[in-house]
């Protein structure tokens, strides 16, 4: 019965770090068996790197020296060689999208080692992630699309890098199905779509739990009963909307939808606006002011990306009906 305990203990540990294939393995992240993608340093400097393993060739040159023991290295090979791992170094990297027209700089880095083989015993690893376990499929929604998704949470491996744009899945229902958490206490969830296509990794900050809310719907009825709404679309893609609210042949609010989706919201009294409110994605009061009384509701909107941008401006007349002109992109 011991022996038997110590080998579920094992197969525990594999599939969360040697890459197990499970029931579900075409939806879930396994990592790469150890020590492949593992972050390493050179445990002291001057440790010589080879372009082939000497203990299998003892012809093979000599690359050069490690001069750093805080240089971060990963691995993409393992040889073993009369019962000893060797490792063959590749960089640490993590990329980004390229959002815009920004180029990252090109790395510095000299690769004089890169390719080349050293024993697995000269490099000291550097756990990374504490724990990755799958969990129930929940439902999730993003209040801004800010973040991009990453095939592995940036610099969890050696290689690591962003797979999707933040927008590309936003102002939509995802589900999560993994969750990671980092050495550092980070939290991160793996998302697929209602279809069960692979999305990619993100902060469990950047994500509200729930299914995507109406939240035009929820801030046009809230502690009003109106005879009829409707909705105008500002601009599509960066989903900013305005809707309005009548009761009695009479405008009663007005509630703007941002890209980050905060609301903001004109309430009426007696044909004219009275009030604003600002609030957040989760319906929380950002700020609340009485406003010049006014018949004709006149306000700016914008949609953001990357670096460029699209300014609007929206006007309401007393009958409720919703006019946008575009004033134009800019850069910034």
């Amino acid at each position: 019965m011991k022996i038997m305990k110590i080998v579920l203990a094992s197969g525990v540990v594999l599939s969360l770090w040697g890459g197990a294939v499970t029931a579900d393995a075409a939806k879930r992240v396994t990592l790469p068996a150890y020590p492949q993608q593992r972050v390493f340093t050179f445990k002291a400097k001057g440790t010589k790197v080879y372009s082939y393993p000497r203990a299998a060739y003892r012809h093979s040159t000599v690359l050069g020296t490690d001069q750093s023991t805080t240089k971060k290295w990963t691995v993409d090979k393992v040889v073993t060689v009369k019962g000893h791992r060797y490792v063959r170094l590749a960089l640490v990297s993590a990329k980004n999208l390229p959002h815009g027209t920004i180029v990252p700089n090109a790395s510095k880095t000299k690769k004089t080692l890169v390719g080349g083989y050293v024993a697995l015993s000269k490099l000291k690893f550097h756990q990374q992630i504490a724990s990755m376990t799958t969990v129930k499929k929940t439902a999730y929604w993003t209040p801004t699309t800010t973040q991009d998704f990453w095939d592995m949470p940036k610099h969890t491996l050696g290689k690591t890098a962003a797979s999707h744009y933040g927008h590309t899945y936003g102002y939509r229902t995802i589900y999560a199905i993994q969750s990671l958490t980092t050495k550092q206490h980070r939290q991160y969830l793996y998302f697929e779509t209602a279809a069960g296509k692979a999305i990619g990794w993100l902060p469990k900050t950047a994500v509200t739990k729930g299914q995507y809310p109406d939240l035009l719907k929820r801030e046009l009825s809230r502690n009003l009963a109106a005879d009829s709404t409707a909705v105008t679309t500002v601009d599509k893609a960066g989903h900013v909307k305005v809707g309005v609210a009548l009761k009695d042949g009479q405008v009663k609010r007005v509630a703007l939808l941002q890209q980050n989706s905060e609301t903001t919201v004109y309430d009426y009294q007696d044909g004219q606006v009275v009030k604003q409110t600002i609030r957040t994605s989760a319906g929380k009061v950002k700020h609340a002011a009485a406003v010049t009384p006014t018949k004709s509701l006149t306000f700016k909107a914008q949609a953001d990306f990357d670096i460029q941008g699209y300014k609007y401006q929206v006007k309401v007349t007393p009958a409720g009906q919703v006019s946008v002109m575009s004033v134009g992109g800019w850069m910034a």
